[in-house]
């Protein structure tokens, strides 16, 4: 089913639509029942009120009024004060009703004077024709929801009006329209099924792709699991002679996954290349991994030089201070032959992540 309601969004009438500026003061009945008395005092209080410019209390009075004794002039006076008060919505149904039930009841002057006012208003309108799907749905105009049934047309102040059609379970259908006098645009207010939730990740898959090098901390991991490259830059030295041997060490590292590292690091004095590879064993921000490494030496000596490999291995301590920056210490024992022996380097320095 399909709703199509009509709102009219109205400036305020000319005074020249109004001539008169009272409420209408019907006669009383020679005797009044207990019902009309009541009714009587309240529609006096209405009326007083009205002359002073208090549209809203006087409004009140009027509708007491009318529940208690119901008589068509009142639905006149209730039309009057939704005026005032540029309630041209309820305005306009509270005139039609009274033009509906006013003949024979109240002199032809009136109904007269109604006409003309509701046309004032409905001259000044603009048509909106709003289609609500499903038709049970709720309309709510700049923030109010209208009572069903929906009165058509709806008339409301011109400018810009936000209408919003709810149904419970779906996503309201919103659109805001500017309309001026003698618009006539046509809305669609669909409300819609949201869209399921979007999955939360576990917790321990957010561990798992934590701190280690190839990946970022938190949530952020899944976009960057893969491959990373890393800069390395640090000091080295053989533990066994530390007093004697130092170098600056650099190095350059790929992160393959949240585990395998894989690079390679120099020393910049003793003129060594060492191809290694690192296992993340445990840990996260602070972890620890497995260091394989084939250290390339160069030695000079004089006019002649000297070329041997070695095989290390060992164990290395990273902090990540953040996603993109850490701290690492790495000891190693290296073998090598030819009379070289076995040294222990070690490496202490810092790395960042791109």
């Amino acid at each position: 089913m399909r709703l199509a309601i009509v709102a009219m969004l109205a400036l305020a009438v000319p005074a020249a639509a109004a001539p008169h500026k009272k409420p209408h003061k019907p006669s009383k009945p020679a005797k009044l029942t207990k019902e009309q008395k009541e009714a009587d005092r309240l529609f006096k209080n209405g009326v007083a009120l009205f002359d002073a410019q208090k549209f809203s209390e006087a409004l009140a009075e009027f509708q007491r009024a009318y529940d208690v004794s119901p008589a068509a002039i009142v639905l006149y006076n209730i039309a009057e004060c939704h005026r005032e008060m540029s309630h041209y919505g309820e305005a306009v149904a509270y005139y039609q009703r009274f033009l509906t039930e006013g003949p024979g009841k109240v002199p032809a002057v009136r109904l007269s004077a109604a006409k003309t006012e509701l046309d004032g208003i409905l001259a000044h309108t603009a048509h909106v024709t709003v289609n609500m799907t499903p038709a049970d749905g709720q309309l709510i105009v700049d923030g109010t929801t209208i009572d069903p049934p929906i009165p058509s047309p709806l008339i409301l102040a011109p400018g810009e009006h936000k209408l919003t059609a709810h149904v419970d379970g779906k996503q309201d259908a919103t659109k805001t329209v500017r309309v001026a006098s003698g618009d006539e645009p046509v809305i669609e207010l669909v409300p819609t099924v949201p869209p399921p939730p979007k999955p939360v990740e576990p917790a321990s898959t957010v561990a798992t792709s934590g701190t280690e090098a190839g990946t970022t901390v938190g949530p952020a991991a899944s976009s960057s699991r893969f491959v990373r490259v890393h800069l390395a830059a640090g000091y080295g030295t053989n533990v066994m002679a530390a007093t004697k041997t130092g170098a600056p060490a650099v190095g350059l590292g790929i992160d393959l996954g949240s585990r395998v590292e894989i690079g390679v690091d120099g020393t910049l004095v003793a003129y060594s290349v060492i191809p290694s590879i690192r296992v993340r064993l445990a840990g996260d921000r602070f972890s620890v991994h497995l260091i394989g490494a084939v250290p390339i030496v160069y030695e000079s000596a004089g006019m002649t030089s000297e070329t041997f490999f070695a095989a290390a291995g060992g164990f290395g301590f990273r902090l990540r201070v953040t996603p993109a920056i850490g701290l690492h210490l790495e000891g190693l024992a290296s073998f090598a032959t030819g009379g070289h022996g076995t040294t222990f380097p070690a490496f202490i320095g810092g790395d960042v992540w791109f």
